[in-house]
């Protein structure tokens, strides 16, 4: 019984996305269908422009590639007004800054991505697009700290490294820091820092230059997702959007009331 509730939720999903996969796939030129028989791309349509993508062959490429530009599980487009400028934490090779720069062509976009590994290919990806790259991580207090980076790039988090564990030491700039590189506002704030996001949604008087928040949380502590949710609420932003998509963590989409 339980697989077949599953097995139906799966189909639900499938049918609730198609719409937004088939115009995105016409929108980059990406046959998509389904994850199982996706295959990364060697190039895609940002604007008028194609762009020759730069990449690890490693696992969970292909699924951000799909969550930030086929099923657009940020958002873009949606509940979203006046865009003028755009930060991304967690921009790894750059995919939902170059689908933010083909939704939104005249926005300021700021993209965060510590990690020394993918750096090289985040610039390739993004150069001539007006993305302004900071090689930093976001977190709750501006600073240095260890970006412990042993497995797919796009899990490398901040913390304390085990014995002969591969990390690297990076300059970490706090909420507040990041509004001010922004110029003073941020329309859309997208997250997604792995784990890094609870001490940054603590409350503080920044918060009140953001007006839009796409947050990918994780449960990496024993926290629930419904907490999340709830540090949203406390900032003074409105639930527009609400999914958890796997026992570790989902997405969120908040505006500012």
């Amino acid at each position: 019984m339980t697989e077949m509730v599953s097995a139906g939720r799966r189909v639900a999903r499938f049918v609730l996305l198609l719409p937004e996969v088939c115009a995105n796939s016409l929108r980059f030129r990406v046959p998509f269908l389904l994850p199982r028989w996706f295959r990364m791309p060697s190039r895609f349509r940002v604007g008028s422009r194609t762009v020759e993508l730069q990449f690890l062959d490693e696992e969970g490429v292909a699924a951000d590639f799909i969550t930030c530009v086929l099923r657009n599980n940020y958002g873009l487009g949606h509940h979203l007004t006046d865009v003028r400028s755009i930060v991304d934490v967690g921009a790894s090779f750059g995919f939902f800054s170059l689908a933010a720069r083909a939704r939104y062509p005249h926005a300021v976009i700021h993209a965060y991505e510590p990690n020394p590994r993918i750096l090289p290919l985040l610039r390739a990806n993004v150069a001539g697009f007006g993305v302004e790259i900071h090689p930093e991580a976001v977190g709750g207090r501006d600073g240095t700290v260890r970006l412990i980076d042993e497995g797919p790039s796009d899990q490398a988090r901040v913390g304390i490294p085990e014995m002969n564990a591969q990390s690297y030491q990076v300059r970490q700039v706090s909420l507040e820091t990041l509004v001010k590189e922004a110029g003073g506002r941020i329309d859309l704030l997208k997250l997604d820092c792995e784990g890094a996001e609870w001490d940054i949604l603590k409350p503080a008087a920044c918060w009140e230059s953001v007006r839009n928040v796409r947050l990918e949380y994780h449960l990496f502590r024993g926290e629930l997702a419904e907490d999340a949710a709830h540090a949203l609420t406390r900032l003074g932003f409105r639930i527009l959007h609400f999914q958890q998509y796997q026992e570790f963590g989902g997405v969120i989409w908040a505006e500012r009331t």
